[in-house]
């Protein structure tokens, strides 16, 4: 196991070293792709994984047409995910002050569009980057490359291993980094629309839930 451990550790080393200097821009631009991924789950929670939202919503439609108003909420108490705590807002604020429900969600489905796509451009950014900066180490390889061949000649393979190595190696490293970039963000855009039309669903509801009882109110 431990052979194991210092082989890898090993052959990560070479990799950095054989890559050159454009190794350190493609693995920033990794770290920061990842890091806003894992802060894009954070903030949407279990959400990313699973889509619970349109059985609680149903179930909470069920008791606004019921009227029971605690058994809606207690739904969404029950339910985990981003989705179920916009709604028990939306509730509250319709017990709250229901004249003012409009005007809530309209400017609430405003704010959480914003903070569910707040850094998903970036992720965008770093997924296409990674590649560009690739194809840079495989342009300065080659570039290496031909210079060796210009001094020494090609009867030496030796010396133009580093420069191929180079080539390869960062852009490896690039497609590395783009392709789990790519795919995590394809699949966070599909969530992330998910979350607003069941948000949108779910205020619609209870909007007109809440329009129901003001006209019941103005008829007696």
């Amino acid at each position: 196991m431990d052979n194991a451990y210092y082989i890898f550790i090993e052959a990560l080393n070479n990799t950095w070293v054989d890559g050159g200097p454009v190794m350190l821009p493609i693995l920033i631009t990794g770290c920061i792709g990842f890091y806003f991924v894992f802060a894009a789950w954070m903030r949407i929670g279990v959400d990313f994984f699973r889509n619970e939202s349109p059985k609680s919503i149903q179930k909470m439609h069920e008791q606004l047409e019921a009227d029971d108003v605690r058994g809606a909420r207690n739904i969404l108490r029950t339910t985990p995910g981003f989705v179920s705590k916009e709604l028990q807002l939306a509730l509250d604020k319709a017990e709250e002050a229901p004249q003012d429900l409009h005007g809530y969600l309209m400017e609430r489905l405003l704010k959480s569009n914003r903070y569910l796509d707040k850094g998903t451009i970036i992720i965008s950014v770093m997924a296409i980057s990674a590649p560009l900066l690739g194809l840079l180490g495989t342009v300065t390889g080659m570039v290496a490359t031909f210079n060796v061949i210009t001094l020494y000649g090609n009867s030496n393979p030796v010396l133009m291993a580093d420069g191929i190595s180079e080539a390869l190696i960062t852009t490896q490293s690039g497609l590395l980094i783009a392709f789990p970039l790519t795919l995590l963000k394809q699949r966070l855009d599909d969530r992330i629309e998910m979350i607003k039309q069941q948000i949108e669903l779910g205020s619609t509801i209870i909007l007109h839930h809440s329009d129901s009882l003001k006209e019941g109110s103005h008829e007696l």
